[in-house]
């Protein structure tokens, strides 16, 4: 565990030495502003629930959390730098979740940042707190899925445009399903309902804490996990 909190120390500075995490956080709730505050006025609404404060977080995250993760190997694999990782007395184990829980700490605070939502909106009306509490559960879990789906994509290319763009598409693919579920054959229904991101953070967000979505989220950040592991023990053996 002390090679996994060194990693995570290492690459959490390297985001706040850097300007990702200045950049990154700032787009995020200033886009989340705009249209929530703008484009769509949730104040004037007059409604006090944050259904479509979710909706564009959720959406947002599918654009940022590549942008977070596209270089956690990538840019090392271009530099030639992951030679010498690979190299070190660390396992692969080790440097993935080490980059991996870096990356899912950033996505916190932008969670933590936009907690003046609901307290807001708690002063406006009588905000029900239970889908409140089940919607940023599902958000973390949902941010915790897209790393790593980015770190993985991450690892298997030494271009970032690449791995954004791969993580952005394995992302976008089971969110935007889970809204076109209508034009989907009933036969078929249940198992495409079951393996987007939309129909469990759905559910959360209703306040519906089922194990089966916790369970869903967490069997796709294992796979994609062990497939940057995967990914780095071929390079070792290379």
């Amino acid at each position: 565990m002390s090679n996994v909190f060194a990693i995570y120390k290492r690459e959490l500075r390297a985001y706040f030495d850097g300007p990702l995490a200045y950049i990154v956080v700032p787009i995020f709730l200033g886009l989340l502003g705009v249209f929530c505050l703008f484009f769509q006025d949730i104040l004037e609404a007059g409604l006090t629930d944050m259904r479509r404060v979710f909706f564009w977080m959720a959406f947002f995250y599918l654009l940022l959390i590549p942008a977070v993760t596209m270089k956690s190997f990538s840019e090392e694999s271009r530099t030639g730098s992951i030679e010498m990782l690979v190299t070190l007395p660390i396992s692969e184990t080790e440097m993935v979740l080490g980059k991996y829980l870096a990356s899912v700490s950033l996505i916190l605070l932008t969670l933590l940042l936009s907690v003046t939502y609901p307290v807001t909106l708690s002063q406006l009306g009588d905000l029900d707190w239970g889908p409140v509490i089940g919607g940023y559960l599902g958000l973390a879990l949902l941010g915790a899925a897209f790393s790593a789906i980015g770190i993985a994509m991450s690892s298997v290319t030494s271009s970032q445009v690449v791995a954004f763009l791969l993580s952005f598409t394995l992302g976008l693919l089971p969110f935007a399903t889970g809204y076109a579920l209508n034009i989907i054959p009933v036969d078929w229904l249940p198992i495409v309902q079951y393996v987007t991101f939309e129909y469990h953070f759905s559910n959360l967000s209703k306040g519906v804490i089922d194990s089966r979505n916790i369970i869903f989220y967490t069997s796709v950040i294992a796979v994609f996990l062990h497939i940057a592991v995967f990914q780095l023990e071929l390079r070792r053996l290379k």
